[in-house]
């Protein structure tokens, strides 16, 4: 009975699923209103978002929304996320279509519940774009659900940061599928990391913040960026011969500001030594290419993924680089504060150590990669002044 419903439910959150069947009344009633509950709220705050403009290619053209009117003319990329969406569209300009799945601020990319206006939308295109490294499995399920399977790329593959990786990070979703089965996510062309990393630890069912030591969150990787870029750019011309040469000239103007804001980066933590204490390592990537250096506990860092959460020794030898002053910096995730990080962060404005916020998806009033990044690097830089 469980696995039939999981089977029939695919393109949702399998977690959800298992917490919903664990329920008592499920014989039915709990279930079906839940999932319906699920589809109507998404589909109802799907239905209010507008296109927002991208600067990127130097276009008119948008990142649309999962009910926008697409152009049946145009190559059709879907990405699990807005940040990755913002790429494809810098890449394609007003010459691709580009669906997001998670462009809201309230929701966590790891445990987005995917509806089924996502499986219809993957089924329209060409390309899916997704981070990989376990952050969201619910794309590739998706994926793989559906008759006609896009080509996936897979950012964390293409990155060459993570181990557990090969030679194939742009493939079908079945191709994906069977590597996945395997725990062997392939990237097209492995290269050298500047930074570095161990081996990572298989992930849980649930999903969370962090896949053994390996930071999965790669869209803060600037060289990875690029290199997905540059796989879109790929995929597009075989899509639209007609427009490979937009789509080039677009990759490389998005790779030259891709490296100016490497050099901005760098200059942040220029003869300085910063600090940084992260509630997550969401922008770890980000870090070492300003040159602040994490200093985040160990025993914080691994107890704030269980769901145990941090043990109180723990919390009170974290409170007390802050309240020392030993940290030069708290960095927060905006979109997923905890009553653990809401403590530190209370405690580090009353000693006077400055505060960044990050985010895994655009903020407000930001249309475009470039400026997500460029936003996070400037708040970086005014509160290391």
């Amino acid at each position: 009975m469980i696995n039939a419903l999981i089977n029939k439910y695919a393109f949702f959150s399998r977690p959800l699923l298992l917490r919903l069947l664990k329920t008592p009344t499920i014989a039915g009633v709990t279930l079906t209103m839940s999932l319906l509950g699920g589809l109507t709220g998404c589909q109802k705050q799907t239905d209010n978002q507008s296109t927002s403009n991208q600067s990127a290619s130097n276009s008119s053209a948008t990142t649309v929304s999962s009910n926008t009117v697409i152009d049946t003319q145009l190559p059709t990329v879907y990405a699990t996320t807005n940040v990755w969406g913002s790429v494809a569209k810098a890449v394609g300009g007003d010459k691709v279509n580009v669906i997001v799945g998670v462009d809201d601020l309230s929701q966590d990319p790891h445990d987005y519940q995917a509806t089924a206006t996502d499986k219809l939308n993957i089924t329209k295109s060409a390309v899916m774009l997704v981070n990989g490294g376990g952050y969201d499995d619910w794309g590739m399920s998706l994926a793989q659900s559906v008759s006609h399977k896009p080509v996936v790329i897979n950012a964390v593959a293409l990155s060459g940061l993570s181990p557990n990786t090969d030679n194939a990070a742009d493939e079908s979703a079945s191709e994906q599928h069977q590597h996945d089965t395997q725990h062997e996510i392939k990237t097209a062309d492995p290269q050298p990391s500047d930074h570095p990393h161990v081996p990572s630890e298989a992930h849980s069912e649930v999903h969370s913040h962090s896949h053994g030591d390996f930071n999965e969150h790669v869209f803060f990787s600037l060289d990875t960026a690029k290199k997905v870029a540059e796989a879109v750019n790929k995929q597009l011309a075989a899509t639209s011969p007609a427009n490979q040469a937009i789509y080039a000239k677009n990759t490389q103007q998005f790779i030259q500001q891709i490296d100016a804001l490497k050099v901005k980066a760098q200059q942040i933590g220029q003869r300085k030594a910063i600090t940084a204490f992260a509630t997550e390592p969401v922008i770890g990537y980000l870090l070492a290419d300003m040159g602040i250096k994490d200093v985040t506990p160990k025993a914080y860092a691994v107890q704030s993924e269980t769901d145990a959460g941090v043990s109180v020794k723990v919390l009170n030898d974290s409170k007390s680089l802050l309240s020392n002053k030993q940290v030069g910096l708290l960095v927060v995730n905006a979109q997923t504060e905890d009553a653990t990080s809401k403590q530190l962060i209370t405690l580090a404005k009353a000693s006077t150590v400055p505060v960044v916020a990050v985010y895994e998806t655009l903020p407000d009033g930001v249309t475009s990669y470039t400026q997500f990044i460029e936003k996070t690097l400037d708040d970086f830089a005014a509160a290391t002044r």
